[in-house]
C-alpha cells in the first residue's frame, strides 16, 4: 500500500470510497426504474469493482486504489451514506491527487472512476417502461444526434449502450466529469 500510504487517513478513506460512490452516486440519480433497476445497476457495481481489483492497470496507484476498495466492500452499505456529496467529494479529491502525485496516476484515477460511473448507468435500461412512443422518439433522435457528434470527433457509440443511460443519469455523468475535470487529460 505505498501509494495509499502518503494519505492520512481521512484522506485515504475518501480516495478509496469514491469509486464505488460514483458508481453509486449515478445510479441513484434516477429512480424511474424503482427496485429492479436498484438491483440490477447495484450488482453491476460490484462486478465491475471485483473486476477492476483483479485487473492490470497502468497505475499501480490505480491498482492499490481499486484492490483496498473491493478489500473493504462490507462496509459499502455505510459508504452509501451521504452519497449526495459525491461530486464535492470528487473535486476534493482531485485536489489531493495533484498535490502528491504525477499526471500518469492522476489521469487514470479519474478515468477509472467515470468508466465505473459510466459502466453503472449503462447497466439497467429505466426509460422504456412507462414511456411513450413521442418519449422513445426524442430519445433516439438525441442518441442519433450524439452519435453523430461522435462520428465528426472519431468516436464511436454503441447505440444499445447508450439507451440504457437515462437523461437524468446522463447529467449525473457529465456533473461528475466536471468535477474529476475530465476536460483536463490529454
Amino acid at each position: 500500500m505505498a501509494f495509499l500510504e502518503q494519505f492520512s487517513g481521512p484522506e485515504k478513506a475518501l480516495l478509496v470510497a469514491l469509486p464505488y460512490r460514483a458508481g453509486l452516486w449515478v445510479s441513484q440519480s434516477d429512480a424511474t426504474g424503482g427496485k429492479t433497476a436498484d438491483a440490477q445497476e447495484l450488482q453491476a457495481l460490484s462486478r465491475i469493482i471485483e473486476a477492476k481489483a483483479r485487473g492490470m492497470f497502468r497505475s499501480a496507484f490505480v491498482h492499490e486504489v481499486m484492490a483496498e476498495t473491493y478489500g473493504r466492500r462490507t462496509e459499502w452499505k455505510q459508504w452509501a451514506d451521504g452519497v449526495e456529496r459525491v461530486p464535492d467529494e470528487c473535486r476534493h479529491a482531485m485536489v489531493l491527487l495533484e498535490k502528491k502525485l504525477i499526471e500518469r496516476d492522476i489521469l487514470a484515477y479519474r478515468q477509472t472512476v467515470m468508466t465505473i460511473a459510466d459502466d453503472v448507468a449503462r447497466a439497467f435500461r429505466e426509460h422504456d417502461e412507462n414511456v411513450g412512443m413521442g418519449g422513445r422518439l426524442l430519445t433516439m433522435a438525441g442518441i442519433m444526434i450524439d452519435k453523430l457528434i461522435g462520428v465528426f470527433r472519431g468516436e464511436e457509440y454503441e447505440s444499445t449502450a447508450l439507451l440504457n443511460i437515462s437523461e437524468k443519469e446522463d447529467l449525473a455523468l457529465g456533473t461528475l466529469a466536471a468535477a474529476l475535470r475530465m476536460d483536463q487529460t490529454p
